[in-house]
């Protein structure tokens, strides 16, 4: 079984990575430091042997020599031994070793000169003080001591390893206390959690963001904006659902009241004619279902056109035009197309697009002049970009009051006695908000009837 990741183990781990990352910089530091103070004090315990050294060989007992006793302390070390050197410019080594290097005199102008170098191997430090020969007035003195660098980098390395630990302690402490923050810092989700697990199944109001931190609002923001999604999906069910009933409630009743017909007079006439209804209901019923279906689908909660791309309209409409000529002319309907061939894009859905056409040319069909009627489709395309689509009929129109309610589920015109659902024109405005397109009715008198536009909004080059 696979462990969730832990919040606080991660925070921890980002955390302890950095402090552990101060730590091994601090070792170094430690040691640089460590290191350039021990060589302050080495330097000057050298230049304050070169200078007893000086003070020895210029007094009268020293005689520019050094006595055996003197020897031995200059050269004594617990690890080292220490090396030394006493020469005269003017004479050459009067004592000492004579390997060691000799600085030049102009360098010094009378300050002491330190050097580093190499004897067999070993790092060496050395101090050089020049003094005036009182055996000789015309001679100077060059007074070196040298020793290694062993004592000042064990030095170095006893500093760092003393404090080490009181860093490790301090990053130990310090992670405790970052685990402590971390926990009381996420016990400001505990009212959160706490309102989401106490929530009703049906509750699907917006979150309490007031006492949400800062960094939580993002997440508290996407669980309002699934609350919303989930709300409008519910509620689009609910109302398919009340849809669906409103409208299968009446065929299905007819259905079963010729059933009931049927079966109570046998007589042939009377199932004949039983069974016309019927088939007349069942028609009604399957075209109400047909276009529940459509109007669900245009109703879909997602805010963006799942197919959605720039297509071009005067194509879409023109196919779809030509695919209805042969059931027009059937019905004796003069159906025809006004516009350019091509050229006219728009965003959005084809599917969507066709089955807004087709609501709209149906729409006209029944409602246009009887015996004679003529439907006028047309695409256009606008001067800020926009695009226009259009279906008039030569119908007797519809009442200027009754205008505002077009596009509303369910709604016919009063004294209509066409047969429909009264879902078409619904459908045609789902669509059209969903591709963010207006939707337009007017009477036109010349020729007489209903004009549809649907206005779609400039597309982004």
């Amino acid at each position: 079984m696979v462990r969730n990741p832990s919040l606080r183990r991660r925070l921890l781990l980002f955390v302890s990575m950095p402090l552990l990352a101060v730590l091994v910089c601090g070792g170094i530091i430690n040691y640089v430091i460590g290191l350039h103070y021990a060589n302050k004090v080495y330097d000057r315990w050298l230049l304050d042997s070169a200078n007893a050294m000086g003070d020895l060989v210029n007094s009268d007992a020293g005689r520019n020599e050094l006595s055996e006793q003197a020897r031995i302390l200059l050269q004594f070390s617990v690890k080292d031994r220490n090396q030394f050197a006493v020469r005269s410019l003017r004479y050459g080594v009067l004592a000492g070793d004579e390997d060691l290097p000799q600085p030049s005199p102009a360098s010094s102008r009378g300050v002491p000169v330190f050097t580093n170098f190499s004897d067999r191997g070993q790092a060496m430090r050395m101090v050089s003080v020049f003094v005036a020969n009182k055996s000789d007035l015309g001679d100077t003195l060059v007074i070196s001591t040298a020793e290694t660098v062993r004592k000042r980098q064990a030095l170095a390395r006893e500093l760092l390893i003393s404090t080490v630990p009181i860093e490790l302690l301090l990053i130990c402490v310090a992670m405790v206390l970052v685990w402590l923050g971390i926990n009381r810092g996420l016990r400001v989700l505990e009212p959160l959690a706490h309102e989401i697990r106490m929530r009703e199944a049906g509750d699907l109001s917006p979150l309490r963001t007031i006492d949400a931190p800062l960094e939580v609002q993002p997440l508290v923001a996407t669980i309002d904006a699934l609350l919303s999604r989930l709300d409008r999906m519910l509620r689009q069910q609910q109302r398919f659902i009340a849809d669906a009933a409103h409208q299968l409630r009446t065929p299905l009743a007819g259905l079963r009241l010729q059933a009931e017909r049927a079966l109570a007079d046998p007589r042939p006439d009377t199932v004949r004619e039983a069974l016309v209804h019927v088939e007349r209901l069942s028609a009604g019923t399957a075209r109400a279902a047909g276009q529940l279906l459509a109007l669900a689908r245009a109703q879909a909660p997602d805010e963006s056109l799942g197919a959605a791309a720039p297509l071009d309209l005067a194509e879409v409409v023109r196919d779809e035009v030509a695919t209805r000529v042969p059931e027009a002319i059937v019905r004796g309907i003069d159906l025809g197309y006004r516009g350019p061939e091509h050229g006219v894009i728009v965003i959005g859905d084809t599917v969507l697009l066709r089955e807004l056409l087709g609501n709209l040319i149906d729409n006209a069909s029944r409602y246009g002049s009887r015996g004679n009627a003529d439907i006028t489709v047309g695409v256009q395309a606008e001067s800020d970009g926009g695009s226009v689509l259009s279906v008039q009929d030569n119908g007797p129109g519809v009442a200027p009051e009754l205008m505002p309610r077009l596009g509303e589920r369910f709604f016919r015109a009063v004294g209509n006695n066409h047969e429909g659902t009264g879902l078409g024109l619904a459908i045609v405005r789902e669509i059209a908000e969903r591709h963010g397109a207006d939707l337009v009715f007017s009477n036109h008198a010349e020729p007489h009837g209903l004009r549809v536009e649907v206005r779609f909004p400039p597309v982004a080059v």
